[in-house]
């Protein structure tokens, strides 16, 4: 028989001759749920590759992000390689694959995530995406100078086709389920046409004028906003640092139009590294040693091209190219710009994952890290 009560059991123990059956336990997949931040919370975020965000190294940056005084990672979920970084339910994503992915269980991170409190940001590359070139280069951009018809860069084929409808569907589905996974937000990068090396010979599928190119990237962000409305799930977009300028030659050639692209995003996220303004830019003979200055302007710049309403949060250049004297204050100067500018929040892009700066500078000045920007008294540089 069952032991069905209390006396059936003696001090924790079944009376002899007695039978406990233990129900099967039913394993139910982990549901998660975004944290619910608002798009204007103070986001202060750490890039991580997503090799990073195995078991171990995860929890051992977890720590050092949660000591500093961050409070949030961006990870690639897929990176520019075109890799999906997790196991997918995309069938498409799993036929494409080449490569085993790091993460093998992306629920149980966004829950390990989520129970230590940080703010999740799965950063998404688009349109740069080697493996899907590879594997299908009918999806390719076409260049009819390269011999075999798709567009090479340094020898690879690195790009598919933002006006192709099947390379927007490909990425839409994973949209679909990361919007499913309990991420916090979205991030879109490489949402562009390619601006590097010889161009003279590329036909892009239903471009006549430039601007079908904003075209094509608005549809695909249109596409994904609206998808994402009732999720809880915020979506953003990484742009060119030099489109806050609005030099019309960098608009043509990437498409990246920001008063448009803008309107279907909640927060834009310009790379206004120093280092990749060129010698001259601005009168300054090395814009790589002004952080305040193209942090204050740059985020200036952007919200003023952008709808009302929309957060500007933007990476923060955590790497030393180019840089004289690359230290914990050229960390600062870089956030005093931002929120002087009107910044809300920032992430530190460094490709190694080389953040000891990054940490003895954020942990030195509590006070500018979580500051308001409207607070003036952190507005100044030093």
């Amino acid at each position: 028989f069952v032991a069905s009560n209390a006396q059936e059991f003696k001090k924790g123990r079944c009376i002899q001759g007695s039978v406990v059956v233990v129900p099967k336990p039913v394993l139910e997949p982990i549901k998660n749920q975004p944290l619910g931040w608002d798009k204007t919370a103070s986001v202060r975020a750490i890039y991580l590759r997503g090799d990073n965000t195995v078991p171990g190294r995860l929890q051992s940056e977890v720590q050092r992000i949660k000591k500093s005084g961050a409070n949030a990672i961006v990870f690639d979920v897929k990176d520019v390689l075109g890799v999906v970084n997790f196991r997918s339910t995309v069938k498409e994503v799993e036929t494409y694959r080449r490569h085993e992915p790091p993460i093998r269980d992306l629920a149980k991170v966004v829950r390990y995530l989520h129970d230590q409190g940080i703010y999740i940001i799965a950063r998404t590359a688009l349109f740069q995406d080697q493996n899907l070139s590879e594997v299908r280069p009918d999806l390719s951009i076409k260049d009819r100078n390269s011999s075999d018809g798709i567009l090479k860069v340094k020898g690879h084929n690195l790009w598919v086709d933002p006006g192709k409808d099947e390379v927007q569907t490909y990425n839409l589905k994973i949209v679909h389920e990361l919007l499913h996974s309990g991420v916090d937000e979205i991030q879109f990068d490489y949402v562009r046409y390619p601006a590097e090396g010889d161009l003279s010979g590329v036909q892009f599928a239903n471009v006549r004028t430039p601007h079908d190119k904003t075209n094509h990237l608005k549809r695909f962000l249109a596409a994904a906003f609206t998808m994402s409305r009732d999720s809880g799930v915020h979506i953003s977009i990484d742009v060119f640092g030099i489109v806050a300028w609005g030099e019309e030659v960098d608009v043509r050639t990437t498409g990246q139009r920001l008063d448009e692209l803008s309107l279907f995003v909640d927060i834009v996220s310009p790379m206004l590294y120093p280092s990749h303004f060129e010698p001259g830019y601005a009168g300054y003979d090395n814009p790589a040693d002004e952080p305040y200055h193209f942090y204050r302007e740059g985020v200036q710049k952007v919200l003023a091209l952008s709808p009302a309403g929309t957060v500007v949060r933007p990476w923060i250049q955590a790497f030393a190219w180019r840089v004289s004297n690359y230290n914990e204050d050229y960390i600062l100067q870089q956030i005093r710009g931002n929120r002087s500018g009107g910044g809300r929040g920032w992430m530190m892009w460094n490709a190694g994952n080389n953040y000891d700066t990054v940490y003895r500078a954020i942990a030195s000045s509590p006070n500018l890290v979580h500051a308001d920007p409207a607070d003036n008294e952190v507005d100044a540089p030093l």
